[in-house]
């Protein structure tokens, strides 16, 4: 795993992001959130261009057939009777297991002891097998998408005045990536591609405080 060195935030970021969250101020625990994400993000990039000039694979580990061989696993112990939080937070935590549609998909599903069983594994089998269908995924792209992910659940659904604006929350979501040294002109141009893979997350998190 690479080593994850947080630096503080630039003056300007921190002015940015609080405008875009609509603080006055960021609180020390916002500023300590996008501080660790830009860093596991840029020690997760050089980790992987260390793997492609030592011609390795770059998506070791971040494949469909990996989340899909995850989904297999709690799929098989639910078959057994055995679906415990300790089994099914694969699914149920986004910060543990799955790509992030799983997640979205899935955690209110696999989570909801008030689901038949047979509902749970039937969802769980058809996202099963739409993973195995998929093909091998861009793995820088996949670091962007998880930036944007973890941004969500972990700074904009928690610091953020407005949840409900969802034009803030797009170019909050650009601001973080521009921090992560990550270039935003394409997707201001054809921002298509990243918001159909997190839409269902920014859904969720622009809900506003208190709905359900």
């Amino acid at each position: 795993m690479p080593e994850v060195r947080p630096k503080p935030l630039y003056r300007t970021d921190r002015k940015r992001f609080a405008r875009l969250l609509g603080l006055d101020v960021l609180p020390d625990a916002c500023v300590r959130a996008i501080a660790w994400l830009i860093a596991a993000h840029i020690a997760s990039r050089n980790q992987m261009k260390v793997i492609a000039r030592n011609g390795e694979p770059r998506s070791i580990g971040h494949t469909p057939a990996k989340w899909a061989a995850a989904l297999r696993r709690v799929e098989s112990h639910m078959r057994r009777g055995d679906d415990g939080p300790e089994i099914t937070r694969v699914i149920t935590d986004p910060l543990f297991g799955v790509d992030v549609e799983t997640f979205t998909r899935l955690q209110g599903i696999i989570g909801d002891p008030e689901v038949p069983l047979d509902h749970r594994l039937a969802a769980l089998e058809a996202r099963r097998r739409e993973l195995e269908a998929l093909p091998e995924v861009d793995a820088l792209y996949g670091l962007r998408v998880v930036l944007v992910a973890l941004a969500l659940v972990c700074v904009w659904y928690l610091f953020a005045v407005r949840r409900d604006d969802t034009a803030r929350q797009w170019h909050f979501l650009l601001a973080i990536l521009e921090a992560a040294g990550e270039g935003s002109k394409g997707l201001r141009e054809h921002p298509g591609r990243l918001k159909r893979d997190v839409e269902r997350l920014m859904q969720l998190t622009a809900q506003p405080a208190g709905s359900a």
